[in-house]
């Protein structure tokens, strides 16, 4: 793949340089409940002036008076939930010029009708003079249609300049696939930029189908470099069957995905064919009538109780079973310290470094396979700021932290050298040569598996045999999410082929490239990195944060931290020191969390013994 335009079968490319985001222009449809608010008052405005200056002089501060203005504040009111369009945008950017006087005729006479209900059953309206009422009601179809019919104007200007575009996606390979491009071209040739199509495997034909330009992986990685408005599935109904699959890994994009189907239709959502689908259609009906911000707020009230109903029912579940505490051990080790032992791990053995962080915590109460992996780990380091301070203001006990992305930064910055041999797992081949030319890197080793491959055995055997192929390695950077990275991890010890040390580090690759920015100093060490990450990527984030995330606070009640002392290097092969130290026992003291030190050898299934050279490892780090 050269280019994002390698994949391009239709649409002509605009000469403006500049390209407004579908999802952009969308916000108009939302700022049309505000605007006829507006408009509602300023029509019952323009109406009195109107009435009282040609129909009956001096008449405008009576009508007032007898309730004039706080029936057009209920009119007000009342227009956003009824005047409102969903399909407004989709209307006026598609040419519906029709579809779209229709729906708004209906609209508006809806809207009267409520207003003229509402005003004769509380008898608001009797007092009112039937000239000023049908002046305002005339006023308000004008300024409302006024205002649709400029952000039509501006919305079709945009379009034959170039600047509104929608890219659209298409995987899929046959008939049916060429029959959606040639009718999306032909209905909307100046609007819509077509990519592909897209499907696996790549160069096949169906009945003298036109071939796939691309994958479903290089979709995905086209997806990362330019935005995408829609994906189509245009599947024959033969191809139903991976269906979820490929929707599944789709979803690495958060763009939205509709299937084309001769079976179902063009457009028909995927949610209609889950459980659930009742209210998924429900929910799309409301959004044709209420706008979205209206439907959100109506929607907050109820996620709250459903996720106290959640709480309250986990809850005396655990009370029922009489669950007992959760073991976590980490080790006491800081940044400073562990750097130390990375740097003399050596390549004769294997093992490999977890970093749980409070998505992790979750993860081990939830998933008895998730706690397996982290058993077999070597060392495990608190990766959380922010469970540290929780559990310091919360337990009075103080925890030792060392995140992936500091220690990766480290690594590469004070202890890696250029002939040493590392291999990256994760990431993307410009990532790679990134951190080849930053650090001089000759024999750094880079393999992307595939999005979901952990779900491929063939995948997760190439992926493993690659770091085996290369072993022995100083370090194996394993950046592929969590739990894949962990599992990688475990399945290399099981083998026993790897030698070296692998790290579990997420997305510290993005971190130390620049594909993302880390919180400021002073967010990091305050713990708010998560709030900091949530305001860069809301839409990925606000389910783990506070959804998923609240969840900590009860589980950290039934977890007991299980806090393993540091490995002594000497010349010759120690074990763990079976002393624990004066902080320790102060620390292992503390009930109400059952902090407890490890025994000599409790070492959750690792060796944890450090070769030479010589260093007392229990003198403190700089």
């Amino acid at each position: 793949m050269n280019s994002a335009s390698s994949f391009s079968v239709a649409g002509n490319a605009s000469p403006h340089p500049v390209k407004l985001s579908r999802d952009t222009v969308f916000l108009i449809g939302d700022l049309l409940p505000l605007l006829d608010f507006a408009g509602v008052l300023l029509a019952a405005y323009l109406g009195t002036l109107l009435y009282a200056n040609w129909v009956l002089p001096g008449a405008a501060a009576a009508v007032i008076l007898d309730g004039g203005g706080r029936a057009a504040l209920a009119a007000a009111v009342l227009a956003p939930f009824i005047l409102c369009d969903r399909t407004f945008v989709s209307f006026a950017s598609g040419g519906q010029t029709a579809s779209l006087i229709r729906c708004y005729t209906v609209r508006f006479l809806m809207f009267a009708g409520a207003v003229a209900l509402i005003g004769l059953a509380s008898r608001s309206l009797a007092s009112l003079p039937r000239g000023w009422l049908a002046l305002c009601f005339a006023t308000t179809l004008g300024v409302t249609a006024i205002t649709r019919l400029l952000l039509v104007g501006t919305l079709r200007h945009l379009e034959r300049k170039g600047i509104l575009r929608e890219t659209i996606a298409v995987v899929g390979a046959g008939p049916h696939t060429d029959r959606l491009i040639r009718e999306l071209r032909q209905a909307r040739c100046n609007t819509v930029e077509i990519l592909g199509p897209f499907d696996d495997p790549v160069g096949i034909r169906e009945d003298g189908a036109t071939a796939p330009a691309g994958s479903i992986a290089e979709l995905i990685e086209l997806g990362k470099s330019r935005p995408l408005d829609w994906i189509l599935l245009a599947l024959p109904a033969a191809d139903h069957g991976r269906l979820p699959v490929l929707v599944h890994r789709l979803k690495a994009l958060a763009v939205p995905v509709g299937l084309c189907s001769p079976d179902t239709g063009p457009g028909l959502p995927l949610a209609a064919s889950r459980p659930g689908a009742s209210w998924s259609i429900l929910l799309a009906g409301l959004e044709t009538v209420l706008p979205r911000w209206i439907l959100t707020l109506l929607s907050l009230p109820l996620a709250a109780l459903r996720l106290l109903f959640v709480a309250l029912r986990n809850g005396v579940g655990v009370r029922r079973r009489a669950a007992a505490p959760l073991s976590c051990p980490l080790d006491d080790y800081d940044l400073g310290r562990f750097t130390r032992v990375a740097a003399h791990f050596g390549q004769d053995r294997f093992g490999f470094v977890v970093t749980p962080n409070a998505d992790h915590l979750i993860r081990l109460h939830q998933d008895a396979a998730f706690r397996a992996l982290y058993a077999d780990a070597a060392y495990i380091l608190l990766d959380s700021r922010f469970v540290a301070n929780l559990l310091r203001f919360t337990r009075k006990l103080a925890l030792p932290v060392c995140t992936g992305g500091d220690l990766t930064a480290r690594l590469f910055g004070e202890i890696v050298t250029p002939d040493d041999g590392l291999v990256l797992i994760g990431g993307s081949a410009r990532q790679a040569a990134c951190l080849a030319e930053r650090y001089g890197l000759k024999r750094l080793a880079h393999f992307n598996p595939p999005m979901d491959f952990i779900h491929d055995p063939a995948a997760v055997e190439a992926c493993l045999r690659f770091v085996e192929a290369h072993s022995p390695f100083r370090y194996c950077l394993l950046a592929v999410g969590s739990p894949q990275q962990e599992f990688i991890a475990q399945r290399l010890k099981a083998r026993g082929i790897a030698r070296g040390l692998a790290l579990c580090v997420g997305a510290s690759i993005d971190y130390l490239t620049g594909e993302e920015r880390r919180a400021p100093g002073w967010m990091q060490r305050a713990g708010m990195e998560w709030l900091f990450r949530l305001l860069q990527a809301p839409g990925r984030m606000a389910w783990r944060y506070f959804v998923r995330g609240p969840q900590l606070f009860g589980l950290l009640r039934r977890t007991e931290i299980v806090l393993r002392p540091p490995v002594s290097l000497a010349p010759t092969t120690v074990a763990r020191t079976a002393a624990p130290s004066r902080l320790t026992a102060a620390r292992s003291r503390r009930r109400p969390l059952r902090a407890a030190r490890a025994q000599p050898g409790a070492t959750g299934g690792a060796d944890r013994r450090i070769p030479a050279p010589a260093m007392n490892e229990s003198a403190p780090g700089p």
